[in-house]
């Protein structure tokens, strides 16, 4: 009896236990990566969503030449990324006036070379005298196509220190005027030693043509230093990520207006781009998307799709933003009115960002890149798991590990992967759950053995019983 449950122990133990190979996986892919890095970073192709069994990645691994999982753990996707402009250095144009003459009653105008440079020319009504004094200055930004975030000055030094108030108004024209900032604290002093600057002023983040800098009135009259320099910071510009793109053609839907494409996947689309069969056609249309045949449509996002002749030529609707979206099925939904698209059926190009993989390089190649396997768990780390001190803005580098391509001429996408047949499709479909049918035939089993020890021990029981009295 002791001999029968240390088997079932071992059977139930080694079901549950078994280590994961990359046979229990669908497809898989050979990585570029000889290990002589700590860590190796595998952007994901197409081919990998349209592998997985799940929609968040959670069948994917990565195994040594041994057949062993090695840590791994995917990378924050990033959609967009700023740049950092190097500070512009700006020209200081002085503007000045008779003494009584306010910056207000400046008229200023600015005329621009067949190279570029740009003169100023300053009229001033009002004020006395034919001597001049600056009373503020100009900065040209018409040729700048971002916004300035702040500007740090400085200025002539004076030798008991400085500290005064700079108002920075802003036109597009030289003619009408906005204030910007009102009175900025700029300072430079220095007591007992120790010294106290601020010569930067924060700007409100607008795009504007010229900037009008003048200083407010000083107590008892003093007046205020001449500005020698002055640096701009530029607004940091977002740029996209590149996309993966994937045409996807269209079939009918059940009702008129209505197309259904099938991704054949689990790409995480964040935008969407339409081709319409027709020119001069603008249409308003509706994005739904389901993971499954059986389950309903929802809702993904709503638009205006458009293609127009213009000049010769076509233009085209943008492209569609949407939240990201891992669905396999998606419908689109035209508005009838106007006569929908025409003719044809409309095209659908799928972009996303693919993700990015960091893998250890434990033990010894080859690596190979598997997945595909509905009854895998997630086990990827966290980024800072992997990557100490890891932080989401920084762009730490780390060595690629570029899946196996096919052998083709033009390899121009990483959706060209040589993908590997390993346990085959079958490891994505819904198979028999070996596991749990082997927990519930151990605890039947269990039971079974406890009752035949029950039933044992009330036999002896039974008969000590019988014994007794007869004895």
């Amino acid at each position: 009896m002791k001999s029968l449950i240390i088997i079932v122990f071992i059977f139930f133990s080694s079901s549950l236990l078994a280590a994961e190979r990359p046979s229990d996986f669908a497809y898989g892919a050979a990585l570029e990566a000889d290990g002589s890095e700590a860590l190796y970073e595998v952007v994901l192709p197409a081919a990998v969503y349209r592998g997985v069994a799940r929609a968040d990645l959670g069948d994917v691994r990565v195994f040594n030449g041994a057949d062993e999982i090695v840590p791994y753990a995917l990378r924050p996707r990033r959609t967009t990324s700023a740049d950092a402009p190097a500070p512009l250095a700006l020209t200081l144009f002085p503007l000045k006036a008779r003494t009584g003459a306010s910056i207000e009653g400046l008229s200023i105008s600015v005329h621009r070379s067949a190279g570029g440079a740009a003169s100023i020319n300053v009229t001033s009504s009002g004020g006395s005298g034919s001597e001049k004094r600056t009373v503020g200055y100009l900065v040209d930004l018409s040729t700048q196509e971002r916004a300035l975030r702040n500007i740090e000055f400085d200025w002539q030094a004076v030798a008991d220190g400085f500290a005064g108030k700079l108002r920075i108004d802003a036109s597009d024209d030289l003619a009408s005027w906005r204030t910007l900032v009102a009175a900025a604290p700029l300072v430079s002093l220095e007591v007992a030693g120790q010294k106290l600057e601020q010569k930067r002023v924060e700007l409100p983040r607008q795009k504007m043509k010229y900037l009008r800098l003048s200083w407010l009135p000083q107590v008892g009259g003093t007046a205020p230093p001449d500005l020698v320099s002055a640096r701009g910071e530029l607004a940091a510009q977002f740029i996209e990520a590149p996309r993966e793109w994937e045409k996807v053609a269209a079939a009918k839907g059940e009702k008129p207006g209505e197309f259904v494409y099938d991704l054949r996947g689990h790409l995480p689309v964040d935008r969407v781009r339409f081709a319409l069969p027709e020119p001069n056609t603008v249409v308003q249309v509706e994005l739904l998307a389901r993971d499954r045949a059986d389950q309903p449509w929802r809702f993904v996002a709503r638009g205006v799709a458009y293609r127009l002749r213009q000049g010769g030529g076509e233009i085209a609707s943008p492209e569609l933003m949407l939240a990201t979206t891992t669905d396999r099925y998606w419908l689109l939904r035209i508005d009838q009115r106007g006569g929908g698209v025409g003719s044809g059926a409309p095209g659908l190009a799928a972009g996303w960002v693919p993700q990015r993989l960091v893998f250890a390089a434990r033990g010894k190649p080859p690596f190979q890149l598997a997945y595909g396997n509905r009854e895998a768990k997630p086990a990827s780390l966290a980024i800072s798991t992997l990557i100490p001190g890891y932080k989401e803005d920084s762009d730490a580098a780390i060595r690629s590990a570029k899946p196996a391509a096919q052998q083709t001429v033009n390899v121009k996408s990483a959706q060209a992967l040589a993908q590997q047949e390993l346990g085959g499709e079958a490891r994505r479909e819904q198979a028999v759950d070996w596991k749990r049918w082997s927990l519930w035939a151990a605890l039947v089993l269990g039971v079974l053995i406890l009752g035949a020890m029950a039933w044992r021990l009330t036999r002896q029981l039974n008969t000590q019983d019988a014994q007794r009295k007869d004895g």
